[in-house]
């Protein structure tokens, strides 16, 4: 596999990882919106499961970086990073407003 594929493969892994942790968050939410807050809590989760592959991804990406290989920023890799870091935010203020319902009582 040539460096350009090896650097894409990394890309989607944290592309698909990253979409599912942030989806299993909505869905979270969505959850608490109606009370079930066990659901809602299984679902963070989960969430949290995805985020943390999406990062491994990203320690071995810097790994091999950091090992002297010459990682190509691309289109991808920079989307692929974009997408982490919102999934992880999403993870955080979805956390944040779940514990809001959970207090109000609703």
């Amino acid at each position: 596999m040539d460096d350009l594929r090896k650097d894409q493969a990394f890309a989607f892994r944290i592309i698909t990882a990253s979409g599912d942790a942030r989806s299993m968050a909505y869905g979270a939410l969505d959850a608490a919106k109606v009370g079930n807050y066990q659901e809602a809590d299984e679902l963070l989760e989960k969430a949290e499961e995805a985020s943390a592959e999406a990062h491994r991804v990203q320690a071995d990406l810097l790994a091999a970086e950091a090992n002297g290989e010459d990682i190509k920023t691309s289109i991808i890799l920079v989307h692929a990073q974009d997408h982490f870091m919102t999934s992880m935010l999403a993870i955080e203020l979805i956390r944040e407003i779940i514990d809001l319902h959970k207090k109000m009582g609703g």
